[in-house]
């Protein structure tokens, strides 16, 4: 009869720590993508063809402007954060060009604080297959 209280607890000792783990793991994953949210499908198709990123962020992620019109050569337009899923990392002042048969697509969308404690919300892009 011991034996089977043994098996019992442990069983139920193992079901709390498995629950405890995958909490810590969860609170992990939301606190390093902290403003982060994704679309459950993707989104539309953004019409820049290059971003110049002007500030990086952890996980090889990183904050970038399009340029305002195909002709300038000026990145003065829309904000964007691009999430890069291969894990290849930006850095500041990179021109990210779009390749041949690809396209920008928003995934989801970024809340952040600026330095002035102002609360902005720009779109998530990835390059993806058009």
């Amino acid at each position: 009869m011991r034996k089977i209280w043994v098996y019992l607890l442990g069983v139920i000792s193992g079901v709390i720590l498995t629950f405890v783990s995958l909490g810590i793991i969860g609170v992990v994953v939301n606190a390093n993508n902290s403003g982060l949210t994704f679309f459950e499908e993707p989104g539309e198709v953004m019409n820049d063809t290059s971003y110049e990123v002007f500030q990086t962020l952890e996980n090889g992620i990183a904050l970038a402007r399009g340029k305002d019109d195909e002709r300038s050569t000026l990145y003065l337009g829309l904000h964007v954060l691009l999430w890069n899923e291969d894990g290849f990392p930006y850095y500041d002042e990179q021109i990210i060009n779009l390749p041949e048969g690809k396209c920008f697509r928003q995934v989801g969308i970024y809340k952040y604080h600026t330095q002035k404690g102002i609360e902005k919300t720009v779109p998530a892009v990835t390059i993806m297959d058009e």
